[in-house]
């Protein structure tokens, strides 16, 4: 069972990993300043909505 649990998040790591970074990177751009990390959060939302275009547009 343990072992099905982490095929299944194997299989969708990169993308954990990815938005993890991403929340990262918007967090510290708070402790910046407000407004650098309201900025943060534009840029990490063209990164996320480009990329799954990216990914539909694959399939």
């Amino acid at each position: 069972m343990i072992k099905d649990i982490f095929i299944s998040i194997w299989k969708y790591f990169d993308i954990i990993c990815f938005l993890g970074a991403i929340l990262f990177a918007i967090w510290g751009c708070f402790l910046l300043s407000f407004a650098v990390g309201i900025f943060g959060i534009a840029v990490g939302l063209i990164l996320v909505g480009y990329l799954s275009e990216k990914i539909a547009s694959l399939q």
